[in-house]
């Protein structure tokens, strides 16, 4: 049961994330006059900081899968399964939705932050659309300079770029897992692995690059190494304490801003591996497993992927067919409008799409243990 109440823990932080993402979104496109990196737009129109949380959250994640899951074909059946499936839907439906959400934003009777680069990103995925479309049918589009495809980051579905990068970080999370289980002599040479990313990330082209933020992938599995030898008796809490201290001050010396991301993670880690009679556990488990944080836990990858298409459908509602001319009216219509659709979306999404493709996943792994376990009978 604990071990449940932690991984729920978990998911509720990723529901959070998730709305962090929307909002950060949905401001800026309600034309509220926030910058990304300056006051309050640090954290109301910047979802950095929250995508870096999801980063860090699917390094510790993956790397605990990995410690149970030994055989890789099986992990890339998994992956290709959750990853995907929602992925694509939302893909299309974007690009179905292309045409409609230049024309809004070229319309629009406001100045908006970040207006003109969302014309210009989904002008160039009109401009070169076979391009683009094939590349982000295989996820591969981070891998691909701007200055060779034009908006390859942000084509279709802006919020991508960070998919395209877990996309990127599946197909070498076992490679990593494998080297970082063999250094042996403790937490300090892991630090330095993850110090050396930090420093080969300042040579990235783009952020949807891998070696961008591959040093934060590998801070959420070496977190992942730590916890799970805790859980084996073999370290203590104080040293998942220090190890989430050291992180976040190498985070906050080489990248800055990125140390929000790793110190959200950390202290909620923290805070969930209390004892369960802590204060810290129990405040954890009511803000971040309570029924809501659940449930957007649940669907909050459909609602990552699915929100900037329930965006401008409801401000292509709100300024072609409803005709509001009025901010006042347009800004709280907006929100609360294209949140309710991104819900609907993200959980018919969770229900039909979703959850039927993990269980195929679990399915698939589970005849293969089968088929490998009776060959292995027979060779005996």
């Amino acid at each position: 049961m604990t071990e449940i109440r932690k991984i729920g823990a978990l998911d509720g932080l990723r529901g959070y994330m998730a709305l962090w993402v929307f909002v950060t979104h949905v401001t800026t496109m309600a034309t509220i006059q926030l910058q990304k990196y300056d006051g309050l737009g640090m954290f109301f129109a910047n979802g950095e900081f929250a995508v870096g949380v999801f980063i860090v959250l699917s390094g510790f994640v993956i790397t605990l899968n990995l410690h149970k899951e030994k055989n890789a074909g099986d992990f890339y059946i998994r992956r290709v399964l959750r990853l995907f499936p929602v992925y694509w839907v939302c893909l299309i439906a974007s690009v179905f939705i292309l045409d409609l959400s230049i024309r809004v934003l070229t319309e629009f009777p406001w100045s908006a932050p970040r207006l003109m680069d969302r014309i210009n990103y989904l002008q160039n995925s009109r401009e070169f659309l076979m391009p683009h479309l094939l590349a982000h049918i295989f996820l591969l589009h981070g891998l691909i300079p701007d200055r060779i495809l034009p908006s390859s980051s942000y084509a279709f579905m802006g919020q991508a770029w960070s998919l395209t990068l877990e996309w990127q970080y599946y197909l070498v999370a076992p490679l990593l897992f494998w080297f970082m289980t063999r250094i042996k002599s403790g937490f300090l040479p892991k630090a330095l692995v993850v110090f050396a990313l930090i420093v080969v990330s300042r040579k990235s082209p783009q952020s949807s690059f891998l070696l961008s933020y591959f040093w934060l992938f590998a801070v959420g599995g070496v977190l992942a190494q730590v916890y799970q030898q805790n859980l084996e008796g073999s370290s203590s809490r104080r040293r998942l304490l220090e190890a989430i201290v050291l992180l976040a001050a190498m985070a906050a010396a080489m990248k800055g801003a990125m140390v929000v991301s790793v110190a959200l993670f950390g202290i909620s880690l923290w805070a969930i591996t209390s004892p369960s009679d802590s204060f810290a556990h129990g405040f954890s488990h009511q803000v971040l497993a309570n029924r809501i944080a659940m449930w957007l836990g649940k669907i909050s990858y459909g609602f990552y992927c699915s929100h900037m298409v329930a965006i401008f459908l409801c401000a292509w509602l709100l300024v072609e067919v409803l005709e509001v001319r009025d901010r006042l009216y347009f800004i709280p219509e907006l929100i609360l409008g294209s949140l309710g659709l991104a819900l609907i979306f993200s959980a018919l999404l969770s229900r039909y799409i979703e959850i039927p493709a993990i269980e195929l996943g679990r399915q698939l792994v589970r005849k293969r243990k089968l088929v490998r376990a009776a060959l292995v009978a027979r060779a005996a």
